[in-house]
């Protein structure tokens, strides 16, 4: 049996620990030699390896945080064009109906032809005809009285008087200052349904709902206005 030769082991600068060389007398033998040149060997080949591993790792990571960056970049465009497309197919819509102007100021002079109310100022300054035009101006009641008006042509305004029904007053207004309470008109241009008021112009359905109370209306004139054409 041969005699088990017993080895004591050093750490090298690496970390790793290896047979310790015998510079005595008892110098390895040569299978002991080879056998710690293959141990050496793996154990340099596991450690390119591992750092290899680590490297393939770190670029491994890189790229994917370049990935989701990218991606999130990608989903922040998709939703700015989503919005610009938005923005652009609202401007569209309104090309003619940002054209359109409604004011009213309180009549001063009034007779029997001319009932007492407010003088009310439909301008078009589009190039289309607005159709379906009423006005809507809501009671002291709490009801609401309406005027079907003719079709506003293009590149006008219409000025026109504006009372309230026999027996009835208009609600009070919700800015004093203005003295009356504010008109509503809704037109239709262009096979698009439109509704400007205080809050603004909004587009709105087909379908309306009729009042029985009439506005009483008189002296509609009509004059030119300049820059006229598509809004922005």
């Amino acid at each position: 049996m041969p005699d088990l030769v017993r080895r004591e082991w050093q750490r090298t600068s690496s970390g790793l620990y290896v047979p310790k060389r015998d510079d005595g007398p008892g110098d390895c033998s040569p299978y002991e030699q080879e056998d710690l040149k293959y141990t050496r060997r793996q154990t340099l080949a596991a450690l390119v390896g591992a750092v290899l591993s680590l490297l393939a790792l770190i670029g491994s990571g890189t790229a994917l945080v370049y990935t989701a960056e990218a991606w999130d970049d990608q989903q922040t465009l998709l939703e700015q064009q989503i919005a610009l497309n938005r923005v652009n197919q609202e401007r569209e819509r309104r090309v003619y109906s940002s054209r359109v102007a409604l004011w009213a100021t309180i009549g001063t002079d009034f007779s029997s032809v001319k009932p007492a109310g407010v003088d009310v100022h439909v301008q078009n300054r589009s190039p289309v005809p607005l159709r379906r035009v009423r006005l809507l101006v809501p009671l002291e009641s709490g009801r609401v009285a309406e005027a079907r008006i003719a079709d506003v042509p293009p590149c006008v305004v219409r000025t026109m008087r504006v009372a309230s029904p026999v027996g009835e007053r208009f609600a009070d207004a919700r800015e004093q200052w203005l003295g009356y309470t504010p008109v509503v008109l809704e037109f239709e241009e262009t096979g698009r349904f439109w509704r400007l008021g205080d809050g603004g112009l909004t587009l709105t359905g087909a379908d309306v709902t009729a009042y029985a109370d009439r506005l009483r209306l008189a002296a509609p004139a009509e004059s030119p206005v300049g820059d006229c054409g598509e809004g922005a």
